[in-house]
């Protein structure tokens, strides 16, 4: 049952009345527990049959300070008011055919960043015909690919902004990442840091020996988080960085199949909480290596990358840019040589994730109030990694590291 707090407030409710016109409407949670952890989604039913989508960040201050609610609910606002529309333009001007833009998204209606009013709403999607991938049946290839077809078209805009309209990419040139802002957060830092040993626990000591020394010394070059924020850095990636979608796990890909087939035609991004200026590689690391697993990759990893790229090739000659230039294969090559290994760090934080089952999601109130009461917190304190779900992370993160560790990543 959802917390009188968790509701949308009066103010809210102002904004939704004058995007709806009118105040008959029900609202229903749109996200079992577990799908969701920035935020609370809702449904907002108005009859006969129309329904849209109500985001807003939690309002109880620790646990809005403890999942940083505010910078991430400014972060997908500045998606939806600044960054989608430019692209929308951006693409327009130069000509490009609806069907051939970038449009993997739901239609924006309102955004309010006034605290505590923040709150975006949204088309439903649902209702259109898209649904969420249960993240505990493999994806086939045809939703991979068309989460890289979609990858590569957003970011063929950035490659392609930069060269012909370099001004008006420069505001999310500048943005600092979330994790750069939370640095100097030490409770966040010594969750991050046990991540390590989760990581080295999925690998079996009697047949992983050298992947085991491998992983050991890649963790001593320094702190997960001096990692992280390293690969991260758009900065140190040009002039290849670009606009990322930022959290590219499960959950936030929707798929609409065509009539009368079960295999996908179209994908949705959704979350753009942490949107990020960054190598390209990391929203196709991050994917590949948290939401397929091992099985896949030994047979679609290579054909997924190949397809990225001539997909983003393609979308580069239809801008009007030479992609031999803009970002040639070589590039692409170098690229994911020197920041694949963001796959495995972020799979290190989001498999305990993917991995339980919404019935035995933890408290994120409880979570929030334990790491503000200063308590040393790892994966099984905080209630992502138990008996439900321990094997199942440990072969997934296996496979990653496998995986990082063959592909010379790591």
């Amino acid at each position: 049952m959802e917390q009188q707090e968790d509701l949308p407030n009066a103010s809210v409710r102002q904004t939704l009345e004058k995007v709806l016109g009118r105040s008959d409407y029900t609202l229903e949670l749109a996200c079992a527990k577990g799908n969701n952890y920035l935020g609370i989604v809702w449904r907002i039913r108005v009859p006969p049959e129309q329904s849209l989508v109500l985001k807003l960040p939690p309002q109880n201050a620790v646990r809005r300070k403890q999942f940083f609610a505010r910078p991430c609910f400014k972060r997908e606002a500045l998606a939806y008011e600044q960054f989608l529309p430019l692209a929308n333009r951006f693409q327009t001007e130069r000509k490009l055919e609806e069907a051939q833009q970038f449009r993997h998204y739901a239609h924006h209606l309102a955004t309010r960043q006034d605290e505590p009013n923040e709150c975006i709403v949204l088309e439903d999607l649902c209702r259109a015909g898209y649904q969420m991938h249960d993240r505990f049946a493999e994806l086939t290839p045809a939703h991979v690919s068309l989460v890289m077809s979609a990858y590569a078209k957003l970011h063929a805009v950035s490659l392609a902004m930069k060269q012909r309209q370099p001004q008006q990419l420069l505001p999310f040139q500048q943005m600092l990442d979330i994790f750069e802002q939370r640095r100097s957060d030490e409770g966040l830092a010594a969750y991050f840091e046990q991540l390590k040993q989760s990581a080295l626990d999925a690998l079996c000591p009697q047949t992983d020996c050298s992947y085991i020394e491998r992983l050991r010394e890649y963790f001593g070059r320094g702190s997960y988080f001096s990692m992280l924020t390293s690969l991260l850095s758009g900065s140190n990636c040009e002039p290849f960085a670009v606009v990322c979608h930022g959290v590219s796990w499960n959950n936030n890909f929707l798929y609409r199949c065509q009539p009368g087939s079960e295999e996908p035609a179209e994908v949705c991004l959704i979350d753009w909480q942490l949107m990020r200026y960054a190598s390209p590689v990391t929203d196709v690391a991050y994917f590949l290596f948290s939401c397929t697993t091992r099985d896949f990759r030994r047979q679609h990893y290579e054909s997924m990358l190949e397809l990225y790229y001539e997909a983003l090739r393609q979308q580069l000659i239809r801008l009007g840019e030479r992609p031999d230039v803009v970002f040639p294969l070589s590039a692409f090559k170098q690229q994911l040589h020197e920041k694949g290994a963001v796959g495995l760090l972020l799979a290190m934080m989001v498999l305990p994730i993917v991995t339980i089952r919404s019935e035995d999601a933890p408290d994120l109130q409880a979570i929030s109030d334990l790491v503000e009461g200063g308590a040393a917190t790892n994966l099984r304190k905080v209630g992502f990694l138990g008996d439900g779900n321990e094997l199942l992370y440990k072969q997934r993160m296996r496979g990653v590291i496998l995986d990082c560790i063959d592909y010379n990543y790591i």
